[in-house]
């Protein structure tokens, strides 16, 4: 216990911690919106926390609903904590904190999430074919393109984790950049005030940690029901219940 503590409080990369208190706000603000969803009115439509609610459950359905039919819809929960875990862990610069996304380990534990997923759906729904395919297009007793194929299999995990992780970092050290050379100018004529800075770094910071964060989101959600979709007959739907299994359940 002490060897955790002592890990937690020395050891621990910073970026890890924010994203650790990320997932505790992103918690916390999911059993606010639950609360304010049994207290909302039915009849009525959906006002305030129970709005927001209500839009990401519907937005992520529906959009769950259009690339790999209704079948997914137990995934949801996934996709809306990527559309609110990524924003905030981009933004976390904004307020002066690490960025978990300039830390290769969250966006490849991410990625790996995603990419089990695909692995799984493809498993899933192609059975034996799925074992096929590491020597297509050679017949199965001919195992040629195995370690090509492997490396198709592993690139969307590379594809999903390395986008994200490299435009996080390139914004990170852009604005480091920045940062840097507007300091040394302003010294130079305002003392120790980055007057510079303060005039070009809001217009950065806009597009790297606002409009590109949104753009990168919706690129990894998509890419992900994209990647999902290829491997299965989609879009899935539920299976129907038979008319008997429905009088069982009457009787």
């Amino acid at each position: 216990m002490d060897k955790i503590w002592d890990y937690i409080v020395n050891k621990m990369p910073g970026e890890i911690m924010i994203s650790l208190l990320i997932m505790l706000l992103i918690a916390i603000f999911a059993i606010i919106l639950g609360h304010a969803i049994k207290k909302a009115d039915p009849t009525k439509p959906p006002k305030g926390l129970a709005f927001i609610a209500d839009w990401l459950v519907e937005f992520s359905l529906n959009t769950i609903d259009n690339n790999l039919g209704d079948a997914y819809d137990f995934a949801a929960p996934y996709f809306i904590f990527l559309i609110t875990f990524i924003p905030l862990a981009f933004m976390a610069g904004l307020f002066g904190l690490a960025s978990p996304m300039t830390y290769f380990t969250i966006p490849l534990c991410l990625a790996l999430v995603s990419w089990f997923g695909i692995q799984i759906s493809a498993i899933v729904y192609q059975k034996f074919d799925y074992l096929k395919g590491f020597t297509s297009p050679l017949p199965a007793w001919l195992p040629v393109f195995v370690p090509i194929n492997m490396l198709s299999k592993l690139s969307p995990l590379l594809s999903l984790s390395i986008r994200m992780f490299g435009n996080a970092l390139a914004g990170s050290i852009l604005l480091w950049l920045v940062y840097w050379a507007t300091g040394s100018l302003s010294s130079l004529i305002f003392s120790h005030l980055n007057v510079f800075g303060m005039i070009i770094t809001p217009v950065l910071h806009a597009y790297f940690d606002i409009f590109s964060t949104f753009i990168q989101t919706l690129i990894f959600v998509l890419l992900t029901m994209q990647l999902i979709s290829i491997e299965i007959p989609a879009p899935v739907h539920k299976k129907k219940k038979t008319a008997k299994k429905e009088e069982k359940r009457v009787c």
